[in-house]
């Protein structure tokens, strides 16, 4: 969306007219806005946004951009001929028009109003002589496009294009072939706000204000390249939602060419779930598929690096522990290494540790520090320097102590729009707190084969850390006992879904040697790319709060 960088003098005489936009390129162009004239090159030559002297961009104020969007206020709403457009529906949607100051007639642009919880944030505005468009006031997180009018609406349902006037379009076909009997049960029309290349990050956003309000989704959006990847990103954030194809490429063009009646017929009666498999046969992949295999990547430690061949997206791997065995240091000591070693955002959900607690433990892991201990004095310097590398690269889940399976799966999508390549849950059998064993094996089942099937989808890894069942008999895992597949929560579900399966083992028996009682090992219990197994002692450096390898057992 194009911001205004800078104003400048045009050959019409203004001196301060041509007002130059970014555009997605991060090339510019400009608009006189005096002589109502669209100029490709403002300075003379192709110029990107990174020529321009960032003191020498300029900021409207406040008060500036009030004053415009209150002009735009006042400007009419009329029919769109070309569009088949009635007033009514620009209405609808408060659509404003500027028209051409020589004949005051000719549309010109259209202002597209944008809001955030009701309050009016910006219009996203449009030159129709060349499609360009920009934004005045803030747009970056608005709601959907029309989105007060739909929950105004009381509709059960959502039908969700891919543009604005798409919108404009749609509801004018509802109205135009709903009988009255049915129009109290009309489906709300909204707009994505940003067009189909942020559709999953703006729904990820959003997804959880929308599914609040309506109980059906659905997906309409252009019968283009562009529209297929944004109906298959935002499928992956809203798996429920269902996908209308229309008879022409959206929902303005089935106006334009008399094909309302059939648009009509496909929203109604035709919206489909998509299909999450197609039949893709061996030939075609042989040319692909025809390379040696790739490592994944690393792990903190390097002979679980050469035991697994890495760590690959798209796959969740179980790591189990008893009580107080040292599992939170392994999930920090993963996290951090993702962050300083790969560079990914990740997310931790840890919601029987409090957000500014985890933080501290993450940032310690980065530089080899405690931030959370008060007997040591806090190194100040250290913690801004892990605070630079954490920047922007570790999320967590305003939470603390309550978490449900639902809301997590829509953080855990937002997450993965936002960037995040590796997803921690610690531990996932908060999940299932106050149900019965029964009832939360069978929940953990359901969600470990979910969990499965988002890695996939989002391309990501899923670490997901787990409490372990008490031995029946024998050593208790506190003191030294042995870590079995069956003893994880949920194991049999566990053991179907996952990747690999791991157990952490060590003696925390006060009798022992410190340096014994920092000791654990790392047991792959469960491989399913290559059936390894194996043993890896790690020790944990009481001075850096690091674990470091030993001699593979």
């Amino acid at each position: 969306m194009g911001q205004c960088l800078d104003r400048l003098a045009h050959s019409c005489g203004s001196r301060g007219g041509l007002q130059v936009f970014e555009k997605e390129d991060r090339t510019v162009d400009g608009y006189c806005f005096s002589c109502r004239t669209y100029v490709r090159h403002p300075y003379g030559e192709e110029k990107n946004v990174d020529d321009i002297p960032v003191k020498k961009r300029i900021r409207k104020t406040q008060e500036e951009i009030d004053a415009e969007i209150a002009e735009i206020e006042t400007f009419p709403v009329k029919d769109l001929p070309d569009r088949k457009l009635r007033k009514e529906a620009l209405e609808r949607f408060g659509i404003k028009l500027g028209v051409s100051e020589e004949d005051g007639t000719t549309v010109r642009f259209h202002y597209y109003p944008y809001t955030k919880d009701g309050k009016l944030r910006a219009y996203k505005t449009r030159l129709v002589e060349n499609k360009r468009i920009w934004s005045l006031g803030d747009q970056t997180d608005v709601d959907l496009f029309g989105w007060e009018q739909a929950i105004q609406a009381g509709a059960k349902r959502l039908i969700i294009t891919e543009g604005e006037l798409d919108a404009a379009a749609l509801w004018r076909i509802l109205d135009m072939h709903t009988q009255e009997k049915w129009k109290d049960n009309m489906p709300a029309v909204c707009s994505l706000p940003h067009g189909a290349a942020s559709a999953g990050k703006d729904l990820a956003r959003l997804a959880q204000k929308i599914r609040k309000h309506f109980k059906e989704i659905s997906f309409c959006f252009d019968a283009d390249e562009a529209g297929a990847k944004a109906t298959e990103d935002a499928c992956k954030v809203m798996p429920e939602a269902t996908v209308i194809t229309l008879p022409c490429k959206d929902a303005n063009e089935c106006l334009i060419k008399g094909r309302a009646k059939a648009a009509h017929k496909a929203v109604t009666f035709n919206a489909q779930k998509p299909k999450n498999t197609r039949l893709v046969w061996g030939h075609t992949l042989h040319e692909s598929a025809r390379e040696p295999a790739a490592w994944g990547f690393s792990w903190p430690w390097e002979h679980l690096n050469e035991a697994t061949r890495g760590i690959r997206l798209g796959e969740t791997i179980y790591i189990g522990a008893g009580v107080k065995m040292g599992k939170s240091e392994v999930v920090n000591a993963l996290a951090a290494h993702c962050i300083k070693e790969h560079g990914w955002p990740v997310l931790m959900a840890k919601p029987e540790e409090a957000n500014k607690k985890t933080y501290k433990l993450v940032a310690g892991k980065m530089v080899g520090r405690f931030f959370h201990d008060p007997k040591l004095e806090f190194d100040y310097e250290a913690y801004d320097r892990a605070g630079q590398m954490l920047e922007g690269k570790l999320a967590m889940i305003d939470l603390y102590q309550e978490i449900e399976w639902e809301t997590l799966k829509g953080d855990i999508r937002a997450a993965a729009h936002e960037g995040c390549k590796a997803i921690f849950i610690d531990p996932i059998t908060n999940l299932t707190n106050g149900m019965n064993a029964a009832d939360a094996n069978v929940k953990l089942q359901a969600i470990a084969q979910e969990l499965s099937s988002m890695a996939k989808d989002l391309d990501v890894v899923m670490f997901i850390f787990c409490h372990l069942k008490a031995p029946d008999n024998g050593v208790p895992h506190e003191r030294g006992g042995k870590v079995f597949s069956a003893q994880f929560a949920g194991s049999r579900a566990m053991m179907r879904s996952c990747n690999l399966m791991i157990g952490i083992e060590g003696n925390k028996d006060a009798e022992l040697d410190p340096e014994e009682r920092n000791i654990r090992t790392l047991e792959i219990l469960e491989d399913r790319e290559f059936g390894v197994t194996g043993r890896f002692p790690l020790y944990w450096d009481s001075a850096t709060g690091l674990f470091n390898e030993m001699r593979a057992a």
